[in-house]
């Protein structure tokens, strides 16, 4: 049951956070439907619904960052912070939209950046020293991205490319340097991770010696 309800509530778009019907977020979806189909610049619903008055800007500044501590509560790193907690560290993430099959961490390559996964799927993967391309993993929401990296100097160890279109928050590490370094609940919990991550990737190189 509790992993049901992470899930629906981590299913939630942002109009559900909106002082607004439900029949105008649906409006704003179908205008944003057409516009996409006519070939135009395509808005967000919160920007749609602002151009036609039915919200003001602090109510869509303050649904986004409802909805960003509600999606950076599901994730397991950051799940022990109370909403007064996960909202201030919603202020150091921004959102970021990618289609499917992107590569957006490169192996080898410095990209000082935490990234939560909070829709669609990811592949994890590795190429050894023959060029070898090695799967290591499938993420699913609401996993962590780029972890690994933190104790590395930013140094992606693997690659990341996105299987379907996906949702992701993304933020520098030395905006969370007082997480993973002074809250040991959040600490404990990133280790945790890191350290599962890790023996996967040792027993998927063994697997492919």
């Amino acid at each position: 049951m509790v992993e049901e309800s992470s899930h629906k509530r981590m299913a939630r778009i942002l109009g559900e956070y909106l002082p607004v019907s439900r029949g105008a977020v649906r409006m704003a979806m179908q205008k944003k439907r057409e516009a996409r189909l006519k070939g135009k610049p395509v808005k967000s619903i919160g920007e749609i619904l602002i151009e036609t008055g039915a919200i003001t800007r602090e109510d869509l500044d303050i649904a986004v960052k409802k909805q960003r501590a509600d999606r950076l509560g599901q994730c397991p790193v950051f799940a022990s912070l109370s909403s007064t907690e996960l909202i201030a560290l919603g202020s150091n993430f921004k959102e970021i939209s990618l289609p499917a099959d992107r590569q957006f961490i490169m192996q080898g390559e410095n990209d000082a950046t935490l990234y939560v996964l909070v829709a669609g799927r990811v592949e994890v993967f590795q190429m050894d020293d023959d060029g070898t391309r090695i799967h290591i993993a499938y993420v699913s929401p609401v996993e962590p991205i780029g972890e690994m990296g933190y104790f590395q100097h930013g140094e992606r160890v693997a690659s990341v490319r996105t299987v379907d279109p996906v949702e992701l928050l993304s933020a520098p590490y030395s905006s969370l340097t007082h997480y993973f370094e002074n809250v040991p609940r959040v600490a404990l919990a990133f280790l945790d991770v890191v350290k599962r991550r890790q023996e996967e990737t040792e027993r998927r190189m063994k697997e492919n010696k």
